[in-house]
């Protein structure tokens, strides 16, 4: 790579301006901006995909903060020269791929590049250039090049949601400390410029006659993979409540604060109690003080009493145990106010576009489309189980609600077309008999081909989307007892496929199917959930 040659196109983008007292204040692009831009996409593109010293070299020189958003916060109203800009975003953003060098180096490069978007208009400026293309969109007289104008900006929300925040491992030892809640912080940025709004108006679209968006359906797919990759969907359908609740209780923990903070201190006190022997062999010569003042020479652990050492099984030894896969922290969930934001958005995707893209991604995944992947496949039955264990928890919280006092704090609109409507009519097109037989075979195969593929990741996300959809074909059976004529029919209609799944008694129906993952069930090889 030639070094020099970089530089002095970085160099040429421009520089940053300062006032009197030497503090900057704005910036100021060179002549020949619009070229270099040109130019640094083309060094980044020939960038080498194993070592990529480009990319190194960029973000060891901060080009993202000190240079390309500067450009597009001040010179907002040049479209060309704020497009190219996101273009070279864009590639700085892009996945890593796993067998480059130097990954910890390089997801520190993201990580600085995520932050630089939290704190400015950056974001604003590059959902101003959909304007256009949406009021096409709206009209009929959507182009080609609106479309690419949308996907471009699409890609760099998808790069930026997929960097994902540093683990309590990789934050030790490091001066990553900035980055702790970068999630959570570009989640809210995103809701405050209104681009999760957008998101819910294009997914709309996505079935539209023109065709465009329909081809970036798996782009909109890991957009929403990545919101909500990570939380938990019980604590997003009940967080207003525990808000709520918290609220009516705050005025009563000033006075018991000293309780819990001696409670608190008593917790740490045994625990370190628990936690001082450091050895299970750890045993010495020592005085014990009886309450009557008499003492004795204890000649073994004191923190082990006789009938502990009597009843303690003996450790036999064996060989290396077996690495577990998935053998990793789930990350921390965000905090309330985030999940707050997250819960509505959820609310509002299920009523709008949700059956609409996901039938769209079943019918490419069902007809073998050769844009999909495995990678895909995977995506697609994660968003449909975390939004079919939502709508299961948001169901069952309304239903408690029915008949007690707290019914008027649930939210009327979720409660009225949730829980006294069609359960399953937000999750329609995953809760069907072809999305059944499409994750029972996607099962079956991953389960075939694993000792090839070793690609357990699609055999637990198969396995446990079909454990989610029964628990909610369940909940329907449960619920709908005695209810409206509608309820009655889609209980009906739930046991029919219930009667579908289980009664198969050929190779290919599930009972045959679960009976061989019984008999060959290894626990070294499941996640640690």
């Amino acid at each position: 790579m030639e070094i020099e040659g970089l530089s002095v196109v970085c160099a040429g983008l421009g520089c940053a301006s300062q006032d009197a007292d030497g503090r900057r204040n704005g910036y100021i692009k060179s002549e020949n901006c619009l070229e270099n831009l040109k130019d640094l996409q083309r060094f980044l593109r020939r960038d080498h995909p194993q070592t990529r010293d480009v990319f190194k070299q960029l973000g060891k020189w901060n080009t993202v903060s000190q240079d390309l958003i500067p450009i597009i916060e001040q010179y907002r109203n040049e479209t060309e020269l704020v497009m190219n800009t996101v273009k070279v975003i864009v590639f700085l953003t892009m996945p890593i791929d796993t067998s480059s060098d130097d990954i910890s180096l390089q997801m520190e490069y993201l990580w600085s590049f995520k932050a630089s978007f939290s704190c400015n208009d950056a974001i604003a400026v590059i959902v101003s250039l959909l304007e256009e293309p949406l009021e096409h969109l709206e009209c009929g007289s959507f182009t080609e090049d609106d479309w690419k104008v949308i996907q471009l900006v699409l890609t760099l929300f998808r790069n930026l949601l997929a960097i994902r925040d540093p683990s309590p491992q990789q934050m030790t030892g490091r001066s990553n400390s900035q980055f702790q809640f970068l999630r959570d912080g570009f989640l809210e940025h995103l809701f405050h410029e209104n681009v999760m709004d957008l998101l819910l108006a294009l997914t709309q679209h996505v079935a539209g006659s023109h065709g465009f968006l329909k081809q970036d359906n798996l782009l909109f797919l890991e957009i929403f993979h990545y919101i909500f990759s990570g939380q938990q969907p019980e604590l997003v359908a009940t967080v207003q409540q525990k808000i709520l609740k918290s609220d009516t209780k705050s005025h009563r923990l000033s006075g018991t604060l000293r309780s819990m903070m001696e409670e608190e201190e008593e917790q740490r006190r045994l625990l370190r109690l628990r936690d001082l022997p450091r050895h299970s062999q750890f045993s010495g010569t020592f005085v014990r003080l009886a309450p009557d003042g008499s003492k004795r020479i204890v000649k073994r652990n004191p923190f082990i009493t006789p009938a502990e050492s009597i009843l303690k099984t003996c450790q036999i030894k064996r060989g290396p145990i077996k690495r577990i896969a998935c053998d990793t922290s789930s990350p921390v969930s965000s905090k309330n106010s985030v999940l707050g934001l997250l819960q509505h958005f959820a609310d509002q995707f299920l009523d709008s576009g949700y059956n609409v893209l996901m039938q769209s991604v079943r019918e490419d995944i069902r007809k073998e489309h050769p844009s999909i992947q495995t990678s895909d496949i995977i995506v697609f039955f994660e968003v449909a189980h975390f939004f079919t264990a939502y709508q299961r928890c948001r169901v069952s919280n309304c239903k408690a609600k029915t008949g007690s006092a707290e019914v008027n704090e649930c939210n009327k609109e979720v409660h009225d077309t949730v829980y006294r409507g069609l359960i399953c009519a937000p999750i329609a097109s995953t809760m069907n008999e072809p999305t059944f037989n499409m994750v029972i075979s996607k099962w079956h195969y991953a389960f075939e081909t694993l000792k090839e593929t070793h690609d357990l990741k699609s055999l637990t996300t198969a396995g446990a989307l079909i454990k989610e959809m029964i628990h909610m074909l369940d909940l329907v059976l449960k619920i709908s007892r005695n209810g409206s004529r509608e309820r009655e029919h889609e209980a009906r209609t739930a046991r029919i496929l219930l009667y579908k799944v289980f009664y198969d008694q050929t190779e290919n129906g599930i009972s045959q199917f679960l009976r061989t993952l019984i008999k060959s069930f290894d626990y070294h090889k499941q996640p640690r959930r």
